[in-house]
């Protein structure tokens, strides 16, 4: 049943965003509103998207790839459009207040200059129209990007007392492949090949890995086959959960990729040793969980303890605050894909959740969290937040 949890969250949100859109349009828009055909689209909206979100749940049932394959790109891109008018529909009835007044205005003064109003009034009517229709292409535009080159690249990690023998190592971070129908195993294995090209130390994967089991063992192998130097592991995320967690479990006993759950394992390089730490996920939504991952880090460490470098796998970035007191010195995440949308390398939403780590680099204490946008997403949309796999190499602060 939580498989299906996605479809019930997007039919849920097309709805509300479609009422919300509607009545944005009837207030605000009255002179639009008038005619019949924008009318009727403005409610053919959220009924059309819901019932993409219908096909994309009885593709996903009877597991027909192709059905839910449109199902939810069409869905995700009404319910994009919806969020483009919602943005857009206010500032086009502020456009039709001000061309209203004007009119009014002209009217009660009985201006004469009928030629030079028109072209003001066109104006306006043009610019009302061209702010919806702007915002409407850039929610195509995201969903077209969602299919774009997964970003493989390297990007400095400076952390505090390194110590020397970690100075130039490289870590590879893959999160949140979700492989399906819009991440593929095609595209992973273009990521593997990417990333060779750096010469990772160690590769971590922290969760997500895939939506459609069949292609799990397939990944493993894939990510496995880059041959890092000082190994390959993995932890659990909360679609490990949704999908089937013992047949995940399962499948991970027979990959050559340890999954690791509130557990660590400690390898030398060279004269110092290399701890790597992994959590559980807590499944549920909502709450930051800081009491689950305080009882998974201190299980964890009553039985390892930290290394000269301690690096934690936690598939979400709330693992950062109670890592941070225990002395970690770097924390691996993704789970959020960064909101999906961003500006300058943040997510736009860090201004509402600054304590959630959405994207990016972050620091507490000692500790640095790295949240990654992710490999790839089961929500086909993305704007300013590409999907990525960096490398981090470690220098000394």
């Amino acid at each position: 049943m939580r498989s299906f949890y996605p479809l019930v969250f997007a039919i849920a949100f097309i709805l509300f965003f479609g009422i919300f859109e509607i009545a944005l349009l009837r207030l605000l828009n009255k002179v639009w509103w008038k005619r019949k055909r924008i009318r009727q689209a403005a409610i053919g909206l959220p009924i059309f998207g819901s019932f993409m979100v219908l096909l994309w749940g009885l593709g996903e049932y009877h597991t027909i790839s192709w059905l839910a394959y449109i199902g939810a790109v069409l869905a995700v891109l009404a319910f994009m459009c919806e969020v483009a008018l919602m943005l857009s529909l206010p500032v086009s009835g502020v456009i039709h207040l001000i061309h209203t007044l004007k009119v009014y205005l002209a009217k009660k003064r009985k201006v004469g200059k009928a030629e030079v109003d028109q072209k003001r009034r066109d104006f306006l009517k043009a610019t009302a129209a061209a702010v919806p229709i702007i915002t409407i292409a850039g929610s195509v535009s995201g969903v077209t990007k969602s299919f774009g080159e997964v970003l493989v690249y390297k990007r400095e990690m400076l952390i505090e007392n390194l110590p020397a023998d970690f100075e130039a190592f490289k870590i590879l971070q893959i999160s949140d492949p979700h492989l399906r129908h819009y991440v593929t195993l095609d595209d992973l294995e273009q990521v593997c090949t990417d990333a060779a090209a750096f010469s990772p130390d160690l590769t971590l994967v922290t969760g997500d890995v895939a939506d459609d089991l069949r292609q799990l063992s397939d990944a493993l192998t894939m990510i496995n086959n880059l041959k890092a130097p000082f190994g390959t592991f993995a932890c659990l995320g909360n679609h490990e959960y949704y999908r089937g967690i013992e047949e995940v479990h399962r499948i991970y006993d027979k990959s050559p990729v340890p999954l690791m759950v509130d557990e660590a394992v400690t390898v030398n390089v060279k004269n110092s040793r290399l701890m790597i730490g992994s959590t559980d996920d807590p499944v549920s939504f909502g709450s930051r969980h800081q009491e689950f991952y305080r009882n998974s880090i201190d299980y964890m460490l009553t039985r390892h303890g930290l290394g000269d470098f301690s690096v934690l796998m936690a598939h979400r970035p709330d693992a950062l605050d109670y890592a941070s007191e225990r002395n970690f010195n770097l924390v691996l995440s993704g789970h959020t894909h960064g909101g999906q949308i961003g500006l300058g390398g943040r997510s736009v939403f860090e201004g509402v959740w600054p304590d959630r780590y959405l994207w990016g680099e972050y620091s507490r204490g000692k500790t640095k969290l790295y949240t990654s946008s992710g490999v790839g997403h089961w929500f086909p949309f993305r704007l300013g937040c590409p999907r990525e796999a960096p490398i981090f190499e470690l220098h000394r602060a």
